[in-house]
């Protein structure tokens, strides 16, 4: 893999663990066995061997001595920094892995969205909407912000900012209700519920990005299951939608300040297939795990630091439906370091 042909190239994985959990401790109203918890272990320690990236983001682990248990599984666990939201652990969360000679030089977590966010809008005479109350302030799933530098190239490469996510899923959202009118159409209102609050993550996710991004020449990447496709709105609230180089003679792509490239469709743009996808919702595959990156990884830009090299898919087992293993693809993605000349 690039990662291990110069040690200045880089490269981002996103695996979702699918509620990864020790033996006979309940996860939701579920418990694994001995036997299948090994078996869950090592299967995620070949696939994390398949992946070979330096930066790991993980979703649905429910303890921290699993991810401890993984890595010695692969035995990985003396190349790797394993990173947590918190010392103390207390339900579903994600995580994360650094590799040497890449290091983690500061954590940070983010739960409560930024003290700016305002999803409300007062009554007005414009004749297109009528006002809106939006009363959610925290992320379903605590973002963990890694910044990570080099060991050895501290003067050549700045440290990059890493945000690890999981949004709130498509999942119809339980209502607890003894309604009988509103039981009828639960389905409908619980998917609204939950698009409206994974809107809402992805708003205030955004503003977290602005603020690592704006006027600065920051390299900056989110990684993580976003539960949603490219093309969505949940998407391109997050990117911003930079617009991307379709041909030599354009100067698109060359400045982006604040927008985030994605991956998937950088690989689609270079690629014959049309077959990827790392999750099956109801019968529709799509990609919703996702690696997004700032202009300082995308080949066109003037700012660019690394050449995207590929997208990887691994998701064979996705129909399966076999606990051991997930129901998500993992997602790699490789960059050269390929600095844009002067």
């Amino acid at each position: 893999m690039a990662s291990r042909r110069n040690s200045r190239n880089i490269s981002f994985a996103t695996f979702n663990l699918y509620n990864l959990q020790l033996p006979d401790v309940k996860w939701y109203t579920n418990t694994y066995t001995q036997t299948q918890y090994e078996a869950k272990i090592e299967w995620s320690a070949q696939t994390l061997l398949r992946l070979d990236a330096d930066v790991v983001a993980f979703q649905e682990l429910w303890s921290k001595q699993c991810l401890i248990d993984l890595f010695k599984a692969a035995d990985l666990e003396d190349e790797y920094e394993l990173c947590f939201i918190k010392d103390e652990w207390y339900n579903i969360a994600v995580a994360a892995a650094v590799r040497k000679p890449w290091q983690v030089v500061s954590r940070n977590t983010h739960k409560e969205f930024p003290s700016n966010v305002n999803l409300n809008k007062p009554p007005s005479d414009d004749g297109e909407d009528d006002e809106l109350d939006i009363n959610i302030a925290r992320f379903s799933r605590t973002v963990l912000q890694l910044s990570i530098g080099h060991a050895d190239a501290t003067d050549e490469i700045p440290n990059i900012e890493v945000f690890i996510s999981h949004l709130k899923s498509k999942r119809p959202t339980i209502l607890t209700t003894k309604n009988e009118a509103l039981k009828r159409h639960q389905e409908a209102l619980g998917s609204a519920i939950s698009t409206i609050r994974r809107t809402a993550e992805a708003a205030a996710l955004r503003i977290l990005l602005t603020q690592a991004l704006k006027q600065t020449d920051r390299p900056v990447v989110v990684v993580g299951d976003l539960n949603d496709g490219a093309l969505s709105n949940t998407l391109s609230i997050i990117t911003q939608q930079p617009p991307f180089r379709m041909y030599e003679a354009s100067r698109v792509g060359q400045r982006n300040d604040a927008g985030l490239y994605t991956t998937s469709v950088m690989q689609q743009m270079r690629s014959l297939r049309d077959v990827y996808y790392t999750h099956e919702f109801k019968g529709i595959q799509e990609v919703i795990d996702h690696v997004l990156v700032s202009e300082q990884f995308y080949d066109h830009s003037d700012k660019r630091l690394w050449s995207f090299k590929e997208m990887r898919v691994w998701n064979d087992y996705v129909e399966d439906d076999d606990k051991m293993t997930s129901d998500h693809g993992v997602v790699s993605t490789y960059f050269f370091y390929d600095p844009a000349k002067d």
